[in-house]
């Protein structure tokens, strides 16, 4: 057994009380934030934000509020972080920066200004997250040319981004091109191997194709499969292979009844527009 030795607080919380400094120095701690930030040190960062003093003038409290809204934006906080940035976009209309990520804010609230902000932040200051969000709201519009080149501007920025190239597959199944989508969703997955949204698209677009998916030993439990089965049925029904679908979908039905109800659903109103089949 180790001896005590005396401390009264964690080691870690003690390190990185010594990492923090004493007293706040204003404007002149916000780049350390920053870099806590963009780093992933978020209880530092927060730690050092609640340390700022009261700003001296306005120079200094727009600067710190960019930060706030920069720590919002990634600690979660999206509609803090829409409010902030909607502040500063008042203050200084043509800072890139702060329309950048109002707009990265806006598309994750499905807020329909986020277009134009994503659009005018494109040529300047860009992040491969801006991009590849773009590319989503311009493939919600169906401005497939487009989204195409934002989620190529996020990858030139961050290559190999599974986020992305997720997002740009999905793009490319709702244009019905399916091979291309499975060459991004295999890349994303070699990136996240265990991201179920990337492989429940690659059922999706499988099932286009025609190809069944493969049931993983110790992957896949009852529930997991079906709901496999259910996505691959989807898939083979936006190519018009029905006799596919209601193949997979019986399975599911027959894997997992609990949680089947959706591929039972589906089955039905299959069945129904083919006459009743069995």
């Amino acid at each position: 057994m180790t001896r005590g030795t005396g401390l009264s607080m964690p080691l870690a919380a003690l390190v990185l009380a010594l990492a923090l400094p004493a007293q706040a120095s204003g404007t002149g701690d916000l780049p350390i934030i920053t870099a806590a930030i963009r780093s992933g040190r978020l209880i530092q960062a927060e730690l050092m934000l609640s340390r700022l003093p009261m700003p001296a003038d306005a120079v200094e409290a727009e600067a710190m509020d960019g930060v706030r809204g920069e720590f919002a934006l990634a600690s979660g906080a999206t509609e803090q972080a829409l409010g902030i940035f909607s502040r500063l976009r008042g203050v200084d209309p043509v800072r890139c920066d702060y329309q950048r990520d109002f707009g990265i804010a806006a598309a994750r609230l499905g807020d329909g200004r986020a277009l134009d902000a994503l659009r005018g932040a494109a040529a300047s200051c860009a992040t491969w997250q801006s991009s590849q969000l773009l590319g989503v709201v311009l493939a919600q519009r169906k401005d497939w040319g487009g989204s195409e080149d934002a989620f190529a501007q996020s990858l030139r920025l961050d290559p190999g981004n599974a986020v992305t190239l997720n997002n740009r597959a999905f793009a490319r199944i709702e244009q019905g091109r399916y091979a291309d989508a499975l060459d991004d969703l295999r890349l994303a997955l070699r990136t996240a191997p265990g991201d179920r949204r990337i492989g429940s698209n690659i059922d999706l677009a499988e099932g286009a194709l025609g190809n069944p998916p493969r049931r993983r030993p110790g992957v896949d439990d009852d529930r997991g499969w079906a709901l496999r089965l259910t996505v691959a049925a989807k898939g083979a029904l936006r190519t018009g292979r029905t006799e596919l679908a209601a193949t997979l979908l019986t399975q599911a039905v027959e894997v997992d009844p609990r949680y089947g109800r959706e591929a039972s659903t589906l089955l039905d109103t299959l069945r129904a527009a083919r006459g009743g089949m069995r």
